[in-house]
């Protein structure tokens, strides 16, 4: 990949680098609400079904804040661009929100954890919608589009990889401070055979971990999004006016006949519905399915760490093959190995990781892919009403998306509750009169990784006749650019 700016590649590998670099804390802002804010204010008291229900309301109102945002981030003119003042603007609500989600007082209620966890979805809206408009807008190209999603998506799971490295720091500097040892041989002995007492009794618990990422990302936040703003320029985009203004209901019918953007979202919208639903039982899986509840931290790093490694070799896939011939494929892929998961034994750790990357690899490339493909269809919007206006398909692409990926966790969260699935008790007394049926242990494990993966069944079919392949939005690009080049054409 060259480090220059070129035609095709119209800014440098640097720079995309710096763009990308600015999603790997923001996007552990919600990382966490998932995987560990919930079954931590479960465990705190607060009811699933009352948490599901927040979440899915909060999810929902994104449905009118994110057109909101991404209207307004349209039609923004200042000195800085039309996007990097949402993104300035939303980062310190995003900090205030995650401090007192993460480390929240002793007395909770569902109010406290309601106010803030829809504050942290509103700030979160702020700087993502116009986060993705700006990548959409910094290329035509086909491939490079890919290229410049991946990145982000790389960065958007190193994120997570990092989040999961902070209960093994926390390991490693709980061990240090309490071992007696002088001798470094024996201090990394001892470590390795007591590494999963120090994660059961301290490292691993949800508290623990909650104050570290607290810390780690009131830091990262400020810092790569400053760096992302001062180094990376938006660029100016070619408008070629008309006549006729439309209103907000008018753009929003002229997106719905955008045949391909369509099914790029509903394609979305099931994938990030099934991943949500899988996230929302991830914790519950492996503490009381698995047994292994202290590993969870080890399991998510090693899974994160195989999304990261998959976007490459999915990418080289779809520079060869298509985005929509690719996505077909990791479709199948995610799905066969999600079926091998309810049939690993208790106990089986190891397997069960294995499976995991296997089926993990897949999955940001799948982000990445389908938000190249977004991208590609906002130039047929462009083709019918002379404007650019990624920021207006984004919001509809976050707002749909979020929602869904509030109705699986939420749907996963109210369904293992509805099965009988209890997350307060103790996972060793499985199958007795005081723990989990094996029945409610049977439904967690499918809710968590068959009824998930069956739903991409569903849109195999619109990646099959996939309308806007890569020759013909070569061909769309070629007729825009001429047509700019005949017309008279400002810069926004």
């Amino acid at each position: 990949m060259t480090a220059t700016a070129t035609a095709d590649r119209p800014i440098s590998e640097g720079k995309v680098i710096s763009y990308a670099s600015l999603y790997l804390p923001v996007s552990m802002a919600l990382l966490p609400v998932g995987l560990y804010v919930v079954p931590f204010y479960a465990e705190l008291g607060i009811p699933l079904y009352a948490m599901s229900a927040v979440i899915l309301g909060a999810r929902l109102s994104d449905a009118f804040t994110d057109p909101l945002i991404g209207v307004l981030s349209d039609n923004t003119k200042t000195r800085w661009g039309r996007r990097k003042p949402w993104i300035l603007l939303g980062t310190p609500l995003l900090m205030l929100t995650l401090y007192k989600l993460l480390i929240p007082p002793e007395d909770v209620t569902t109010w406290y954890f309601a106010i803030w966890i829809i504050l942290l979805y509103f700030a979160y809206t702020l700087i993502a919608l116009p986060y993705y408009a700006w990548g959409a807008e910094m290329s035509t190209s086909y491939e490079f589009r890919t290229h410049i999603t991946a990145r982000r998506e790389q960065s958007h799971f190193m994120g997570y990889l990092c989040f999961n490295f902070l209960p093994l720091i926390a390991a490693l500097a709980i061990y240090i401070s309490t071992t007696t040892s002088t001798d470094f041989s024996s201090m990394v002995a001892n470590f390795a055979t007591e590494f999963q007492e120090i994660m059961k009794a301290r490292a691993g618990n949800i508290d623990v971990i909650l104050e570290w990422l607290a810390t780690f990302v009131l830091v990262a936040i400020p810092v790569t999004v400053l760096f992302a703003l001062v180094t990376v320029p938006e660029p100016n985009l070619a408008t070629i006016e008309r006549q006729e203004h439309r209103g907000f209901v008018e753009s929003a019918k002229l997106v719905a006949k955008n045949g391909p953007y369509v099914r790029v979202v509903v394609t979305y919208m099931v994938v990030g519905g099934g991943i949500a639903m899988t996230a929302s039982m991830s914790y519950f899986f492996v503490k009381h399915v698995i047994n292994a509840g202290e590993l969870y931290p080890v399991f998510l790093l090693a899974y994160y760490g195989a999304s990261v490694l998959g976007v490459s070799p999915w990418t080289r896939i779809s520079n060869r093959w298509g985005k929509h011939r690719t996505m077909l494929v990791a479709l199948v892929w995610y799905a066969v190995w999600s079926a091998c998961i309810p049939f690993i034994p208790e106990g089986e750790f190891a397997v069960f990781l294995v499976i995991m990357c296997f089926k993990g690899s897949s999955v940001a490339a799948m982000i990445a892919i389908l938000a190249s493909m977004a991208a590609d269809t906002v130039d047929v919007d462009f083709a019918r009403t002379g404007k650019n206006r990624a920021g207006l398909y984004f919001s509809v692409w976050g707002s749909l998306r979020k929602g869904t990926a509030a109705a699986g966790g939420a749907l996963g969260v109210a369904a293992a509750a509805f099965f009988g699935f209890d997350a307060t008790v103790d996972p060793n007394l499985a199958g007795t009169p005081d723990g989990n049926s094996h029945s409610s242990l049977m439904w967690l494990a499918c809710l968590y990784s068959v009824i998930p993966a069956g739903l991409n069944f569903f849109v195999l079919s619109m990646m099959w006749s996939y309308p806007l392949t890569e020759e013909r939005q070569k061909r769309l690009r070629d007729r825009l650019d001429r047509k700019i080049e005949r017309s008279g054409v400002t810069s926004s």
